[in-house]
């Protein structure tokens, strides 16, 4: 009884304290986003974007970026930012060749259909129909290649940290498969983003095909498309340099598969790609009505994912704008590398964002806002990896300002007396304390795409909070003298 009215008080103070945060935290993103729907509305997109571009490159320790803006399904805007190599001053050129990542999944998804409609694949059976003497472990029910394009054959996301030299020994993608996959739900049951079920979709092409994968998507959906340097082989072009979350310089490499994340391409190639899926575009790889079926989203996304999109197609995430115009859209984030494409179908509006930097999230996302502004509409929403910088930047305030209390209270000599009390104090300082050097001992947490130059900060001011409250817990409070 005694824990329990003690824990009480503690608890809604902490409450309180958080609601008073996230109401601190919207009231300052209204603000933010007040600058972007306040300017001047006769500044041309492209004199916004040298802002934001220029700022957030700045800001973020991003060293090169290319862009493509669409307008009625043509480019009409191109431009390359920064630097495609550092070391050697080397600039970045508008036909730098990107590894664009996850972009490569809707590009496989073309290729799949491409398959299906002449005849040498059948989406809805079973892929164990192509792979003989494969099948799911576990007994479950056939998977089909619908369920790998749209992520609902439940397999789970695969290790993406696997990676290979260029021109190095590499396991063969069935070897790869056999420790690589796992089922984490039933097929047909819920969206499970899986670069793995993409890898067994590229095995599946090739037996159905009875060719090698690259060698099929580079005649029957690149060069059909006008993607001239694009390949899912590895090109012997020179590249930029990548670089890490920490703004190291990252080594080539490959993927043990490459459709869920293997293309290369300039920013012009993924700009014709997104062309092709524009209403009434011309294109003969596929039917009109194969492109709308890749385009309709099939299964509703969530957790992660459900915070920037709607749904999933075929090899496509889907959202809605605020006008109710159906987008499309994917990204990619690797080692060192980072791609985005966003398009409106119906307008054949589009943009191509592409970057050798891990750190360019918040970039990508201040680019796709002045965009969609320019579009009238509101932020699409992978802008809204923005609200994480405000919430990170509220957060480091209150815990300075924590810490200034604590300190306070520690010199006033004020503090907790009851021994339970001041054990749930050190645990919290400890936690405060010890999260930031646990983060900065790992290689790669989601916080540190989103928040590339604040989360050290953050860190900082969570150990600062956390002493400060140790330190006002344990130093002796003052005890009144008697008279």
């Amino acid at each position: 009884m005694r824990i329990a009215s003690t824990i009480r008080p503690l608890a809604s103070g902490l409450a309180k304290l958080a609601v008073q945060a996230a109401a601190l935290s919207c009231a300052l993103a209204v603000v933010a986003a007040l600058p972007v729907a306040a300017q001047d509305t006769s500044f041309a997109l492209s004199e916004r974007l040298f802002q934001t571009i220029s700022y957030r490159m700045t800001r973020d320790d991003v060293p090169g970026v290319v862009v493509v803006v669409l307008e009625d399904g043509s480019p009409v805007w191109t431009r390359a930012f920064g630097l495609s190599d550092p070391r050697t001053g080397r600039a970045m050129t508008e036909d730098a060749l990107f590894r664009v990542e996850s972009i490569s999944k809707p590009v496989t998804a073309w290729g799949a259909m491409r398959v299906a409609e002449t005849g040498r694949l059948d989406l809805d059976a079973p892929v164990t129909d192509c792979l003989a003497g494969w099948r799911p472990p576990g007994g479950l029910p056939p998977i089909t290649a619908r369920q790998l394009l749209s992520h609902t054959a439940g397999i789970g996301l695969g290790d993406y940290t696997e990676r290979y030299p260029p021109n190095g020994p590499r396991p063969d993608l069935w070897t790869h498969l056999a420790e690589d996959f796992t089922m984490i739900a039933p097929p047909d049951t819920r969206f499970s983003y899986s670069d793995t079920g993409f890898n067994l979709l590229e095995l599946t092409i090739e037996t159905c095909s009875g060719e090698d994968f690259a060698t099929l998507m580079a005649r029957e959906v690149l060069a059909p498309l006008g993607m001239e340097s694009a390949s899912f082989d590895w090109p012997e072009a020179e590249m930029p340099v990548a670089h890490d979350l920490r703004g190291r310089p990252v080594a080539p490499y490959v993927y043990p598969g490459r459709a869920s994340g293997g293309l290369h391409a300039t920013a012009d190639d993924i700009a014709r790609f997104a062309a092709a899926g524009m209403a009434g575009a011309a294109q003969d790889v596929l039917s009109e009505g194969a492109v709308a079926e890749m385009h309709r989203p099939i299964v509703e996304v969530g957790e992660l994912f459900g915070f920037a999109a709607g749904g999933y197609g075929l090899g496509h995430f889907t959202e809605t704008l605020s006008d109710g115009r159906a987008a499309l859209w994917h990204g990619g984030q690797g080692y060192g590398w980072m791609s985005h494409l966003h398009m409106v179908p119906e307008s054949g509006d589009g943009i191509v964002i592409l970057s050798n930097s891990q750190r360019a999230w918040p970039l990508f996302a201040a680019i796709l806002r002045d965009w969609s502004d320019s579009l009238g509409v509101a932020p699409v929403g992978m802008a809204r990896v923005l609200w994480a910088e405000t919430a990170a930047q509220v957060a480091i305030v209150m815990l300075w300002i924590a810490t200034g209390i604590t300190a306070w209270m520690a010199v006033r000599r004020v503090g907790p007396r009851r021994r339970f009390v001041r054990i749930s104090v050190a645990g919290i300082s400890a936690a405060l304390v010890l999260w930031p050097l646990w983060a900065a001992a790992q290689d790669y947490l989601f916080l540190f795409s989103i928040l590339p130059g604040l989360w050290s900060w953050l860190g900082i001011a969570s150990a600062a909070a956390g002493l400060g409250l140790a330190w006002a817990a344990f130093k002796p409070v003052h005890r009144a003298r008697p008279e």
